[in-house]
This record gives C-alpha cells, structure tokens and sequence, in this order.
C-alpha cells in the first residue's frame, strides 16, 4: 500500500539511500515525498540528482514537512540529532530509528512527550536489498506504524517483529551474522588452500558454493538439517568433513559466538 505522507530522513549515509531507493523501486512512495537531511553538501547534491528527493541541510525542516521520519544518524550522533528535533516534535509523527544500541525508552525520553517511536535492527545486507531486519515498537507506537516500518523495510530485503528484549538477540544473530558467514568463507579458502589449490580457484568455488547453499534453502524450502543429510553419505567424504566439525563441537562453537555478541550488544546498550 503506497504512503501517502512525506518520509523524512535525518542523516543521508549509504543506509538512508538504500532504504530510500527500496522504497521508490517498490512504489511505495514517490520521490516528491521523500525528504533528507544532511550535513555534506555533496551528498545531499548526489542525492537530488539520483534520487530526485527534496533535500535540506535542515533537520528541523525535514521535521516541520515529514510525518514519518527515520532516524538514520550514526548512534554516537543521536544525542546531538534528537536534542536538535525534540522541541519541533508534532503529535502523529513517527519515528524509525536505525540507530544500534539505541532502546525506544531512550528516543522517546529524549525526545519528550508521547513520540511514536519503532527501532529497528538491520543488517549490511541490506545494502544489496537482501537484507534481515527486526522491528520493535516503543510504548506510544501504533500497530499502523509498525505496519509501515515492515512495509519500508521489506522493500529491502525480509523483515519481522519482535519485543524489544529480543532485539539485542537479534544483533548477535542477524546483525553481527554477515561477519560469520564472511569468516567461514575466510577459513574455507585458506582450507582449499592448504589441499592444493590455487587461493584464486578456491575463493571462486567457495563463494559459488556459499551462494549456492543459500539458494537451495530458500528456493526449496527445505531446513538446513533436511539438505544437508541428502549430501551426506555414510562414511562418504562429506560425512568424513562433518565429523570434524563434530568431533570439534563446532555447533557450541557457534552458539557461544552468537551468545558473546548477544551480551556485548546488551553491554552497549546499557
């Protein structure tokens, strides 16, 4: 369903864009309600070119013409951004934050009153419209709100809902995940390298392999555990490779990894 109001964005990074271009591809907005604010005047100029939006240098102008605004300032700048906007706060506007470690009770505290806050957690992905978000609603939120965060965050990529206790689970697992996901791959090529491979060759077949994988869970439907036993044979090399792992206890491994980013993430936010 297209939105009809004005969408705001206070701060213009690579994250902004990428939400912006989502939400022009996926129709639901057009670019003469979309409005950004910056600092760097030639990014608000590539903006205007690219993007055709309404820029300001303003963030008390995005404010007066937005009524859904997405807080897409870096979080050691939030302080500073909602101080600047609070007292120009109206009844009705919505804010959506993309500002890790930054819990709803502490926007609204900031900014005063009763502001209809959602917080969301997206991952690098994103940038590629292929990203993983969760979303969670402040006390003062309308389901109607959340509703459009999901509209504008599945333009790039899938997102969900969860209660703000689950948001720091959600940066340990989808938020830190890429990370992960990168350094198996690291690993992978360093092991088709010591094999006998060229480091070329294994990148090349591990990247393929990686994508490949991904595919297959989400075009077959089928969970992780069901595909990976049709390729393991008993006593076959895959089955050889998976003891290893095992024998390794790589699955603790993994779930002390998620665990460790999960507790930091709550130290963060403190």
């Amino acid at each position: 369903m297209p939105i009809e109001e004005t969408i705001g964005f206070i701060g213009a990074g690579n994250m902004a864009e990428t939400i912006m271009r989502g939400i022009l591809k996926s129709s639901l907005t057009t670019p003469d309600h979309v409005m950004a604010s910056d600092i760097r005047d030639e990014r608000l100029e590539e903006m205007k070119k690219s993007l055709y939006i309404q820029t300001s240098h303003s963030n008390r102008e995005v404010i007066s013409k937005a009524n859904k605004i997405v807080l897409a300032v870096k979080p050691q700048n939030m302080n500073e951004a909602l101080s600047e906007i609070a007292p120009h706060v109206k009844s009705g506007q919505c804010f959506i934050s993309i500002a890790a470690g930054w819990r709803t009770e502490k926007i609204e505290k900031r900014l005063g009153g009763e502001p209809r806050v959602i917080r969301v957690m997206p991952n690098t992905p994103t940038l590629l419209s292929c990203g993983a978000s969760a979303l969670c609603k402040g006390r003062f939120a309308q389901n109607a709100d959340l509703s459009t965060a999901l509209e504008i965050f599945r333009s790039i990529g899938m997102a969900i809902t969860v209660t703000e206790d689950r948001m720091d689970a959600v940066t340990g697992l989808s938020g830190s995940g890429p990370a992960y996901f990168f350094y198996l791959i690291e690993c992978l090529i360093k092991a088709g390298v010591e094999v006998g491979l060229s480091e070329d060759d294994a990148s090349k077949l591990v990247i393929q392999t990686a994508l490949g994988a991904a595919r297959m869970i989400v075009e077959t439907g089928h969970p992780a555990s069901h595909l990976r036993e049709a390729v393991t044979s008993p006593g076959g090399t895959t089955f050889a490779g998976l003891e290893v792992m095992r024998n390794a206890d790589f699955e603790k491994i993994i779930i002390d990894t998620v665990k460790a980013a999960t507790a930091r993430s709550k130290e963060l936010g403190k």
